[in-house]
């Protein structure tokens, strides 16, 4: 046999992808001489390229062994312990290339590759200075670099690199993708999704590149974009968990709880067993509520105590949490957790637990805590962070409907449950109004993530201002009620804001009023709490609590809902709502 021959044969066909032929001369080589530095190497290379790392790096060992100042050995050995994970000796195969050769780019950015997969950083700036000081047109060592600076939360120095990789190689699907994550990083995120776009089109079947770039049009409200890359995602990887989980997200921002529902469920099937996803299954009740599957909705809701957001506010009750069985005079806490829409929305079963017998005192958020006292049933309110009285049970306040066993037939919705506190008095103003005095409010807390979504501009109230016949109460408070010296002193706007202190006083007001417009806001829950006639002006999104596509509620009897046909469309809700109040205005005598 004709070693050298052979040799060159072999080559030939690997590099013209004929990898069968070509290891077939490899391991006949090998057979002749075992010793063959030559064919240990290229085999080991082929043997990586086919997945085969354990013995690829068995031969590849072997020929810098034989051949200590083998320099492609050395960068090859790195290359697949990279890739079998084994990084520290990775680096070390690596930096023994680089001392035979310091002029080697290809070297010192595949050094610079596993540097950045050890959290290396810096390291791996100063290995991928070395690649371009040898080839400044190198884009491979330009990423490198990239995602260096990025791992040194650098994002706005990696956006350049990753763009002088782009001019390099305008094909480069990695350049444009990690490009994504850099603007991501920096809160660009219209930018970002042009950049996971470009990189799809490049690389469409890569499960992580359709993730980002389904995650991104997800925070950017692009609903029908994000399904369409999960989905994607999904094909190209079955048991991609997290993309089933933010298909079902986005699903359900669209609308559609039943397949969100089973996008959950499936995620949670394929998740690893042994450890369970609070965020998956917190995820899925959310969905099961909004679809109105409330038995097992409400059961699965409780896992929102083993999320990282509610974990953070879990206490520590020395006490059993209640269960629903009844208690026989002994005292049943209800502590407080999230909004006040909430607070105001899940109070009602509060005089339920004392028909069961029990003694109840209600924790409160302060704001609430005067309202909250006008509850039947309820012997104590008292404020969040105050001292706590004693007790034999304990419940979150959302527990309740699990508790109660709360199904979609069997919603609380005997209406009023709150009125307003005995020594309140309403303005003076409403009193002496002539017409139809409507309340509303156009934006929500601003410590909401959706606020944004669910508030209206101011001015898209004003059709409603000028309705004949009416008279229109601002009960905005905080940081939007200023707002409201834009307005046209001509239009007649009471702004009621600054007398209100707390919910007691923004009772006392709305229960003097014919109706209540308002956005997703507490105030909103409140009017359907006192039984007021009110109108919800809906964002989409909506909650879960709202449901889908209904014009009602099942908790609030008295509520109407005006929902976007289109998620931003506020113009069709008002243009609606504006003649509907025409039409209510002008059967008021």
């Amino acid at each position: 046999m004709n070693i050298a021959q052979q040799l060159r044969r072999a080559l030939e066909l690997h590099q013209a992808g004929k990898l069968a032929d070509a290891g077939i001369i490899y391991r006949d080589i090998l057979k002749v001489e075992p010793n063959n530095v030559d064919a240990l190497n290229l085999m080991g290379v082929l043997l990586q390229s086919g997945g085969q790392l354990a013995t690829a790096i068995t031969l590849l060992k072997k020929a810098t062994e034989i051949a200590p100042d083998y320099l492609a050995a050395w960068v090859n050995l790195g290359n697949a312990l990279q890739l079998s994970g084994r990084l520290k000796e990775a680096v070390d195969a690596f930096e023994k290339g680089m001392t035979l050769n310091p002029n080697m780019p290809e070297a010192a950015n595949n050094l610079a590759s596993a540097l950045n997969d050890l959290k290396r950083h810096e390291d791996a700036v100063n290995a991928c200075v070395m690649a371009l000081k040898v080839r400044p047109d190198f884009a491979e060592a330009h990423i490198n670099m990239g995602n260096a600076l990025v791992g040194l939360k650098k994002p706005a120095e990696a956006e350049k690199s990753y763009r002088r990789a782009i001019e390099l190689k305008p094909a480069n699907a990695t350049a444009y993708f990690n490009l994504g994550n850099a603007l991501t990083d920096l809160d660009r995120l219209e930018d970002a999704l042009e950049q996971y776009r470009k990189a799809v089109a490049l690389d469409a079947v890569n499960a992580e590149k359709q993730y980002n770039y389904g995650n991104t049009a997800l925070k950017l409200d692009r609903y029908v974009e994000a399904v369409e890359s999960f989905r994607n995602a999904i094909e190209i990887d079955p048991n991609y968990v997290n993309a089933y989980c933010n298909l079902g997200s986005a699903l359900q921002s669209l609308g559609d709880t039943g397949e969100a529902i089973e996008c959950y469920r499936e995620a949670i099937r394929i998740s690893p067993r042994g450890k369970p996803n609070a965020d998956l299954h917190w995820n899925l009740s959310l969905a099961m509520l909004q679809h109105g599957e409330y038995a097992e909705g409400w059961e699965a809701y409780e896992w929102r105590w083993l999320t990282p957001t509610f974990a953070a506010f879990k206490r520590d009750w020395q006490k059993p949490e209640w269960n629903g069985s009844d208690v026989d005079g002994q005292t049943v806490l209800i502590h407080a957790e999230q909004g006040f829409g909430d607070g105001i929305m899940f109070c009602r079963y509060a005089p339920m637990v004392a028909k069961k017998g029990g003694r109840v005192v209600l924790e409160c958020r302060p704001p609430l805590t005067r309202l909250m006292r006008s509850l039947a049933g309820v012997a104590e309110c008292f404020d969040l962070g105050g001292p706590v009285p004693e007790h034999d049970f304990q419940i979150p306040l959302l527990s309740l409907p699990r508790a109660f066993r709360t199904t979609l037939d069997s919603v609380p919705a005997e209406i009023p449950y709150l009125k307003p506190p005995a020594d309140a008095k309403p303005d003076p103003r409403i009193a002496q109004a002539k017409g139809l005095k409507i309340g509303f409010v156009w934006a929500g807390s601003p410590t909401r993530r959706d606020n944004a979504k669910r508030s209206a501009p101011l001015k898209l109230f004003e059709p409603l201002f000028r309705v004949p016949g009416t008279r229109l109460f601002s009960l905005q408070v905080g940081k939007f009620r200023p707002e409201l010296e834009e307005l046209d002193p001509k239009l007649g706007v009471v702004d009621l804001g600054q007398g209100l202190k707390d919910f007691g006083d923004t009772a006392t007001a709305v229960n003097a009023l014919d109706l209540v417009v308002s956005v997703d806001t507490a105030v909103l829950h409140l009017a359907g709490a006192l039984g007021k006639p009110a109108w919800g002006l809906m964002s989409r999104p909506t909650g879960f609590f709202w449901m889908n596509e209904r014009e009602d509620s099942p908790w609030y009897p008295g509520l109407r809902l005006f929902r976007q046909p289109e998620m931003g469309d506020w113009g069709s809700v008002f243009k609606k709502a504006e003649a509907e109040l025409k039409r209510l205005a002008g059967r008021k005598p």
